[in-house]
């Protein structure tokens, strides 16, 4: 939410940092069932965790990335202001 920096990572990193509160959260012993919801990046970053952890119960996804190679040619429109041919 607040962190800043120069890139993202468009859910791929952040898969990592999720895994570790999914781990935090099995580590207490009171969660029987967890459930993944996330807004954009984040709804791309549930779908990244839940590939590789089949126990995730249910994810809802508000908002994921329609494909990847839009999301570039927006990205590139917007912020380096490139013609969207170079990014196809």
């Amino acid at each position: 939410g607040h962190s800043e920096g120069e890139y993202i990572s468009l859910g791929w990193h952040e898969r990592d940092d999720l895994a570790v509160c999914v781990d935090y959260l099995r580590g207490l012993g009171r969660i029987s069932s967890i459930a993944l919801w996330g807004r954009s990046m984040g709804a791309f970053t549930a779908l990244l965790h839940s590939d590789r952890d089949p126990t995730i119960a249910g994810i809802v996804l508000d908002s994921p990335f329609v494909s990847l190679s839009r999301l570039a040619e927006e990205l590139a429109a917007s912020y380096v202001k490139v013609p969207a041919w170079t990014v196809r």
